[in-house]
């Protein structure tokens, strides 16, 4: 029979060997081979839960950090502080994001209401066409502001938002002041895309006094009719948020109409 100091030896020898496998089953291994294989595998991306985990959970509660900063930061007194917190939801892709943009809408200071209208407008957010449609027709709207609701519209591209920048270009014409702003509704109507505006916008081609609103106008028809594709129909066939904003695009051919007007005095 083995001595009790064998026996005591046997048992040792034992549990030094179950060591590696124990601590490879507690972060990911399967317990088998040397420390340097299993090492190998877990940088290799095979077996490495905790990691794995760590990563999902970082990756979940980013959106959610996010959000309660900005939540927090539009209760600041300073409204330059609470346009920087609008700017983080820009291309934050969560459903509370497009809520807290809406809510931004009715804050007190322009230059927020203009930042939240123009974001909504650049992540084509549907559900703000029929606040920003409201905030057309209200006569306490700033015309600056509207001139922003309207741009944010034709970015959006929902054919409900079509009456509403129909009303808003009649309205313009009406006055006579400013045939940028008619330019602007032009462009959005044909970014919209909407057969209703199909009337109106003929009736811009014949009599309109500017050459860029007329140019706009024929370039929204064919938009409507297919025959040159918009901003919007291309960011959906592509898939892709990454466009030219439509202020931009505006600032272009407002600097083409200058040109125009100033060769015909």
């Amino acid at each position: 029979m083995p001595s009790k100091r064998a026996l005591l030896a046997a048992v040792l020898l034992l549990g030094v060997a179950a060591v590696p496998r124990l601590a490879f089953a507690q972060y990911g291994g399967n317990g088998t081979g040397s420390a340097l294989s299993n090492s190998g595998m877990m940088h290799q991306g095979f077996v490495q839960p905790g990691i794995d985990d760590l990563e999902g959970r970082m990756s979940r509660e980013t959106p959610f950090r996010v959000l309660k900063d900005v939540e927090t930061g539009m209760k600041d007194a300073d409204p330059n502080v609470r346009v920087t917190e609008l700017k983080k939801l820009r291309d934050l892709q969560d459903p509370k994001v497009n809520k807290i943009l809406i809510r931004a809408l009715s804050d007190p200071d322009i230059r927020v209401r203009m930042k939240a209208i123009d974001i909504l407008g650049a992540r084509g957010a549907n559900e703000a066409v029929g606040p920003l449609s409201q905030m057309l027709f209200l006569r306490t709207t700033e015309p600056v502001v509207k001139l922003h609701v309207v741009a944010a519209l034709g970015r959006i591209g929902d054919a409900a938002g079509a009456l509403p920048v129909m009303q808003y270009l009649r309205e313009e014409r009406t006055s006579g002041d400013n045939p940028q702003d008619c330019g602007t509704a032009v462009f959005a109507l044909g970014e919209i895309g909407s057969d209703s505006a199909t009337p109106l916008l003929t009736k811009v081609i014949a009599s309109d006094q500017s050459p860029m609103v007329r140019r706009l106008a024929r370039e929204a028809l064919e938009k409507i009719d297919g025959e040159l594709p918009s901003a919007h129909a291309a960011r959906l066939a592509q898939g892709d948020k990454k466009v030219v904003p439509t202020d931009q695009k505006l600032a272009k051919l407002r600097a083409f109409d200058q040109k125009v007007q100033a060769m015909e005095r």
